[in-house]
Parts: structure tokens; sequence; C-alpha cells
């Protein structure tokens, strides 16, 4: 059995100083100073090599980790790549297709910068419920939904966690992309698809990670919470993602699946074993265990868990 740290990242960038500094993401130099720290103390892999201990048992390097940057950001390009050349490091990048192709925003990165300008959780949350109510949704089905979903996580207090449930799954998808884009117009300003192109890579940079020797695997197309969805939304969802992956020419044998949030249910490992997927990455906070522990489940950290 071999014993592998999977490490997770999103973004990458200078945050102090810049017009998001309520992101939550990493420093560039303090990128810089973990790559040393991991580097004295791990065998950083390739995703190649990953694949071939899953499916051949390929017996890893001592200490073997593996770096994995979802979501497709272009602090990717602009600040990760060059390190990891410089380095002659690979690692594993997961965009979903939406994002590149179509330049819309993931619920997930409108979120996260309305957050970044509004000034009062409460105000924001007041408005939240204000807006459900607009929409037909009862005080007593709102307070049930906070119950259910206003549970502090890791990261986040249970206020930010609930306002975010509810514009990434909670509610009907009309009504939460409805708000979500108001509250974006509202705090942020900027036109969607103009933000999208600043925001993401674009086709010709994910083509440049995979010659420059980095894997480019799935993240869904839409970025979907998978185990929200049915048997036939799931496959077509990730279908879809396949066929931009084989439009960019990244591998499509025994290719290796992110999943959006973490989110997965039997019915998603059912459609990667139909579809040849041999990896599917969570974010399950542990050391994932090959031999042991399901090839379609294995666990990560997070950047957090580590020294910067």
């Amino acid at each position: 059995m071999n014993e592998l740290t999977i490490i997770m990242y999103h973004y990458v960038r200078p945050i102090n100083g810049s017009k998001f500094p309520g992101i939550k993401g990493l420093e560039v130099k303090a990128f810089s100073r973990q790559l040393d720290f991991l580097q004295n103390n791990f065998s950083i892999i390739s995703s190649d090599q990953v694949i071939d201990a899953v499916i051949n048992n390929k017996v890893l390097p001592k200490n073997p980790c593996w770096l994995t940057f979802d979501d497709g950001y272009k602090d990717h390009f602009n600040y990760v790549l060059p390190e990891l050349l410089k380095r002659n490091l690979s690692a594993a990048f997961f965009p979903p297709k939406a994002i590149i192709k179509d330049n819309k925003i993931l619920d997930v990165n409108l979120i996260h910068h309305i957050l970044n300008y509004s000034i009062d959780m409460n105000i924001l949350i007041s408005e939240l419920r204000e807006k459900c109510i607009k929409f037909g949704i009862k005080k007593d089905q709102i307070d049930e939904y906070y119950n259910e979903y206003g549970i502090a996580s890791r990261f986040d207090n249970a206020d930010t966690v609930f306002f975010k449930r509810m514009l990434q799954h909670v509610l009907p998808e009309e009504i939460r992309n409805s708000i979500t884009s108001t509250f974006f117009d509202k705090y942020v300003g900027i036109p969607e698809d103009k933000f999208s192109k600043k925001l993401y890579m674009n086709v010709d940079e994910i083509r440049k990670l995979i010659s420059c020797g980095m894997y480019v695997g799935s993240h869904g197309s839409m970025h979907y919470w998978l185990n929200q969805m049915n048997y036939q939304k799931q496959k077509e969802d990730i279908s879809a993602s396949l066929e931009f992956l084989e439009e960019i020419g990244a591998p499509t044998k025994n290719w290796i699946m992110c999943y959006p949030y973490g989110a997965y249910n039997d019915t998603t490992i059912s459609v990667l074993k139909e579809l040849g997927a041999s990896i599917g990455i969570t974010v399950e906070p542990r050391k994932a265990i090959l031999g042991m522990d399901h090839s379609l489940k294995l666990p990560r950290l997070d950047t957090n868990d580590f020294p910067q």
C-alpha cells in the first residue's frame, strides 16, 4: 500500500493590497515557501505516477505528494506554472468546461467576490432573506434552511456557510442565479463576461499547461454539486467535460475526476466507471492510502494544512 499526500489549491495570487483582499487564497510568496517545505519533506510526483500506482500497483517514491489545482484560475497560469517549471515539478489542474469555453463565472466565485465587497454579513443575510421571500419562499422555510445549512465549517462561520449553500445548491437554480447576479451587480459591479476573462484561463493557456507537462483533468462542465443531480444530469455534465478535455488535447483514457465541492454519491461513481475514469479526488481532509481507499474516492488535504 502507498500512502499519498494530495494537496488542494485554489486561489494563488498577490492578495494583500489587491482589489480582492477578502478572498481566501494563498499569497504567491507563501506558495513558493510552501513548495520549499514540500520539496524538503516529500517527493512531489506527477499525475501519471499516481495513475500508474492506482492501475498497476506501481510503488511510489518515499513520502509522495501530488499537487492539484482546482477551478482553472488565471492565477494558475500567471503564478503557479512559472514556479512549477522553475522547480521542474508537475501538477494536476482541473478547470470546469463552462468557464473556459463560455466565459461563465462559477457560483462559488461569484459568491466569493460578493463576500469580498460586502461590508456587513448581517446585512447580506438580511438581504438574502428578503429576496427569498420575494420569490415566494416562506420565512419558516428559510429558518429551516438556516438550521440545516448554517453550520460552521473548517474555514467559514455559520452565516457564511448558510449564504454560500443557499446560492450554491439549496435554492432552485433559476432563483439562486437571479439572486446571485443581483448581488454581484450591486457589490462587484463588473460585467460577468469581462470578469470571467480576467479570472480564468483561456483555451490557449490550458493547452500551454499541457504542452509544459502538466496534467489537465475533469472538474465537470458546470461545476455542479453532482450529488444533487440524477444519473442523466450527472452523465451529461461529466461527458461534456470529457469532450472539452479531448478538444484541448488532454488525456481521456484512465482520466482523473476532481469533484466540484468534493460532492459525489454512488450515482457519480457509477457514471465515472462507465466513462472510464481511473481516479476521483474529494475534499476529505486526510492522506490517501492507495490500495485501501477507493480509487474514485481519494481524500485531499488543503494548502492551509501545511506550513506557508
